[in-house]
């Protein structure tokens, strides 16, 4: 590409491109999903269920005591087994259709070191923001597999993907003010351009040093640092877009319909919010970018962003977040939105050059499962009608799906499920550094 991945003119030329394939998009039954007979979902499940409860089993074996050395080394060895089988079984995700048992056992090994370098770095991390943080790095690892190179450790992805669950903790916080959450962004702008910092609380310095995880990986100047400040300032756009909208609300604006400029508006924001996202995933592979490369990236982004918004439908609307989703007036409405999705999903892919199509089928599967399990989490929104036409294109039961898949393949929320008792948490971080240790 002659201009650069980050220039304005090419960002705002993709996302025009994307919100009109969206808007092409039609909202009928995707015909092109496959079929899952009942027995064939029932056998799905058995075999989950089975992995679940063996899983389980093993955790519970695991031997607390300081002086339990010797077991605790057969414990890891016993899991560790368990886990690779599991990852070449796992009937959900069919992973092992997808890619050979060595390069399946490369993305072990890939998340275990990820994982070391995060209990390193801050112990004090939940299991929620763990998990966020992984499922971005593995966003990076994937396009790694994508453009045909091997797995590897790097610096920047490290500190991209561990930044979300610090400056989304931070700025979804209630109890901080708009001032905090302000300056807590120059703070970043300011340490993006090179500028000398003053961090006044540990939450502060630990985002300045994963910030320059970046710099100690790319040096200065680069033009890495350009789509960073893309990224803040898409955060920052889509802020100031949430707290229009709260005031339009609470002044009454709002009327009984959503209006279209709202959904324009929203479109607007998820595209440039998603796609700047996972456009520095891709940038951190160092492969040169074709456009059709940009248009994939940036809309693989723009997807993303979607399906957490799919997700978010009741958190959205109770919080007053304008989004594509929230702001549906009907289940039916929502619906066939989800169906446009699914159509989007498929036009997109076929943008996507892979060194390796296997695996570019493998992500596009998972993808439309991922769609079907927000919608799942969102199932409260959704027509009745739907849902139960959708469930023979799962290969799991809508209910199931909502219990499992949604937590697996979606963005779980604090609260939800979560590990509350302080010694259970105590002793499952445990259990986790023993499987780390090397």
């Amino acid at each position: 590409m002659k201009k650069g991945i980050f220039d304005k003119e090419v960002l705002n030329e993709m996302s025009e491109k994307l919100i009109a394939a969206w808007r092409e998009a039609p909202g009928t039954e995707p015909d092109f999903l496959e079929d899952y007979p009942l027995e064939a979902r029932q056998e799905k499940e058995r075999q989950i269920r089975h992995m679940v409860e063996k899983g389980k089993e093993g955790l519970g074996e695991y031997p607390a005591s300081f002086f339990a050395v010797r077991k605790r080394k057969k414990w890891k060895k016993r899991m560790e087994g368990m886990l690779e089988e599991a990852l070449w079984k796992e009937p959900l995700l069919d992973m092992a259709g997808a890619m050979e048992r060595e390069q399946l056992l490369e993305f072990r090994t890939c998340l275990k070191e990820f994982l070391q370098k995060v209990r390193k770095f801050d112990k004090s991390l939940d299991f929620e923001d763990m998990g966020q943080a992984a499922r971005n790095y593995m966003v990076y690892a994937i396009f790694l597999v994508l453009n045909g190179r091997a797995l590897h450790y790097r610096p920047a992805a490290f500190g991209y993907s561990m930044l979300y669950p610090y400056t989304d903790n931070f700025i979804d916080a209630p109890d901080r003010t708009k001032e905090e959450k302000e300056r807590y962004n120059r703070l970043i702008k300011k340490k993006l351009m090179g500028e000398p910092v003053r961090p006044l609380s540990r939450h502060e310095r630990k985002t300045a040093q994963l910030l320059g995880q970046v710099e100690a990986d790319y040096g200065r100047p680069h033009e890495v640092y350009k789509g960073l400040l893309l990224m803040l300032e898409a955060q920052v756009k889509s802020l100031k877009q949430e707290e229009r909208w709260r005031l339009r609300q609470e002044a009454g604006g709002q009327g009984t319909a959503a209006p279209l400029e709202a959904e324009a508006a929203a479109l607007e924001v998820s595209v440039y919010k998603g796609g700047v996202s996972v456009l520095m995933d891709r940038y951190f592979i160092d492969v040169p970018f074709t456009e059709r490369d940009m248009y994939f990236y940036y809309g693989f982004g723009f997807l993303l962003q979607l399906c957490d918004d799919l997700q978010d439908i009741a958190q959205d609307k109770a919080e007053g977040n304008p989004t594509v989703f929230s702001l549906c007036r009907t289940q039916e409405e929502a619906s066939w939105k989800v169906n446009k999705l699914l159509h989007f999903a498929r036009s997109l892919f076929a943008a996507c050059d892979a060194k390796k199509e296997g695996f570019r089928d493998f992500l596009q599967k998972n993808c439309y499962l991922l769609i079907l399990a927000s919608a799942a989490g969102s199932r409260e929104w959704m027509e009745e009608s739907w849902l139960t036409g959708m469930e023979r294109r799962l290969p799991v039961s809508l209910e199931y799906l909502h219990g499992y898949g949604g937590n697996l393949l979606g963005n779980g929320k604090k609260g939800e499920k979560g590990i509350k008792e302080k010694k259970e948490r105590q002793r499952l971080l445990g259990m986790l550094d023993v499987l780390l240790a090397d």
